[in-house]
């Protein structure tokens, strides 16, 4: 009687690999490690080797590597050029790491981002960035020549008018330098802190505690951020599509 032999299949033996179409050593390697609890210090793979895994996960349905992998991403967003994060937020359905990225790329001076960043982001997402920083800069200015008036002016104020063009010159001079630097802007919570800091001339102390009141309400400085919010959000519902779960 023949001894029955059993046919070698991939995976068996070192002479039988398992053939996985498309995705490299490494990233099974990292997904081995991963699986069987060994210690994957992710920030050592480079982005591109990171997007691989993503794609390995989805192929194959590991929920759980994928989520590991998405939020060791999300640690260290600052590591990797938004481009490259939004690149695979739209690749592999990562909503979470949309907003940081898209934040960032309204921040980036134009003239920093390349051909290659572009293709990354793709021509939707490249255009709102542009539409973004117009619209922020110019609210911008207009937060910089126009300052808030002052209404009421408290009882103490013994110089309304010398208080409102004091206010004025030193708004101007104060606000609009740190908000339009052109070679260093300031954010609007640090021009205010700075803001603060200046010799007030005529404005009275009850004038100017009731108009740090309203600067601290950041009620001009909210639009700007709540424009970048809305238009982020728009995005992400038409690019970011939830992933599918898993079949039973």
């Amino acid at each position: 009687m023949e001894n029955s032999r059993q046919p070698e299949v991939d995976g068996m033996c070192d002479e039988k690999p398992i053939h996985l179409n498309g995705i490299s050593r490494e990233t099974f390697e990292l997904f081995l490690e991963f699986t069987f609890g060994r210690y994957v210090d992710i920030l050592c793979f480079h982005i591109d080797e990171l997007s691989k895994f993503l794609r390995f996960c989805d192929m194959y349905q590991c929920s759980h590597a994928r989520e590991f992998v998405i939020s060791r991403i999300s640690s260290a967003r600052y590591r990797f050029h938004p481009a490259k994060l939004i690149n695979l937020a739209i690749k592999y359905h990562v909503r979470s790491i949309f907003p940081y990225a898209f934040q960032q790329l309204a921040e980036t001076p134009i003239t920093e981002l390349t051909h290659a960043h572009r293709e990354l982001m793709g021509n939707e997402v490249f255009l709102n960035v542009i539409y973004v920083q117009a619209a922020l800069d110019s609210h911008r200015r207009i937060v910089a020549a126009e300052e808030p008036k002052i209404l009421m002016h408290s009882n103490e104020c013994q110089d309304p008018t010398g208080c409102n063009e004091d206010w004025h010159a030193i708004w101007w001079n104060g606000m609009g330098r740190f908000l339009l630097d052109g070679r260093n802007p300031q954010p609007y919570d640090d021009a205010v802190k700075r803001f603060k800091e200046l010799q007030f001339g005529r404005v009275s102390e009850g004038c100017k505690d009731l108009m740090f009141k309203i600067l601290d309400q950041g009620a001009a400085f909210k639009h700007a951020q709540q424009f970048l919010s809305e238009t982020c959000s728009f995005l992400v519902e038409k690019l970011v599509f939830e992933p599918e779960p898993p079949s039973p």
